[in-house]
């Protein structure tokens, strides 16, 4: 049994105005991510609403992943359109990070491969954290400029089904050029609040695996959660829990880590889907109820909340199929 954790001065998350955010993050534009990862027993653990304690392995620990006071998901990171990026990855063990959506090059793409190229760029060795012809162990910096303003997320790549199984993975945020937060994107909507919802399950049996194998050849889901929380634990979790003035508008990032499709019930509140994947639509699609969202996705829902109130809003996970439901996670939108 072998355990790593390695540990680096991480950026100190950014301001939380009260008026907009819901959450802390890193940025603008730079951030250092470190894992802390285990091998069979080792590794972190999560404790879920009805006091089973989960095994993960993280990127950042409890005061620099989500919110600053979770140690999954990752933290929020937040880039700049149009701006150089650098994401730092230190890790004593083979882990990478992948920008998911955000168009980078093969070299700044994390995704590990034995042996090969392409167009003749050597290709990360999996023995290596992401690297070219680095060493185990010696931080990487992932370079790139973000393209377009919206909703992303990263993740590790490598044995990528169970790290990603393992809570290793947080939301992106892309900023119009301006670097203005009340805004999805430059001439796109304003919004005086901004939440993410980012959607993950978990099967406890997979926490007990060091590598895809017989052990993680079927997916079960037990927990079910809303920026890593779940059951009575999302009650009092402010990063979920919609508080808005009545007639604002409120911004929720709809990101699905989870291995399972979900359909997203704002208590009969409606709501815009804006964007899609980081990308605007070029029609919103108007005045929904519910919607469902599959893995990897993302959705921009834009909210003009009702009157004053508090109304149950409700994630159920379902099967591949759509025909039976696995779990749910359960939180509120109040209207003061």
């Amino acid at each position: 049994t072998t355990t790593s954790s390695t540990t680096t001065t991480t950026q100190n998350p950014g301001p939380l105005p009260a008026s907009v955010r819901t959450f802390t993050f890193l940025g603008p534009d730079n951030a250092s991510i470190t894992s802390n990862s285990g091998m069979m027993a080792g590794g972190p653990t999560v404790t879920m609403a009805n006091g089973t304690a989960v095994r993960v392995w993280t990127l950042n620990g409890a005061a620099t992943g989500f919110n600053g006071d979770r140690i999954v998901p990752g933290p929020v990171i937040e880039l700049t359109q149009g701006q150089a990026a650098a994401l730092t990855l230190n890790s004593g063990m083979p882990h990478t990070i992948h920008p998911h959506g955000l168009d980078v090059n093969t070299a700044n793409d994390g995704v590990p491969q034995t042996s090969g190229f392409v167009a003749g760029t050597m290709m990360f060795p999996i023995q290596q954290p992401g690297q070219v012809g680095g060493n185990l162990g010696s931080p990487f910096t992932y370079r790139f400029t973000a393209p377009f303003a919206g909703t992303y997320l990263y993740h590790c790549h490598v044995d990528a089904a169970l790290h990603f199984e393992m809570g290793m993975y947080g939301a992106v945020i892309v900023r119009p050029p301006s670097g203005a937060t009340n805004v999805a994107w430059d001439g796109g909507p304003s919004f005086a609040k901004e939440y993410i919802w980012q959607l993950s399950t978990f099967d406890s049996r997979w926490h007990t695996q060091s590598q895809t194998g017989t052990g993680t050849r079927r997916y079960v889901p037990n927990f079910f959660m809303i920026n890593g929380r779940d059951g009575s634990n999302l009650l009092t979790d402010t990063t979920t829990a919609i508080n808005a003035p009545q007639a604002s508008r409120v911004l929720v990032r709809l990101i699905s880590y989870a291995y399972a499709p979900a359909i997203v019930d704002l208590g009969g509140v409606p709501f815009d889907i804006i964007a899609s994947d980081g990308r605007p639509l070029r029609s919103f699609i108007a005045n929904q109820t519910t919607w469902r969202i599959m893995p990897g996705e993302r959705y921009d829902l834009l909210i003009t909340m009702p009157t004053a109130g508090a109304r149950q809003a409700t994630v159920t996970f379902q099967n591949i199929r759509g025909t039976a439901t696995l779990g749910m996670a359960q939180t509120s939108i109040t209207s003061v």
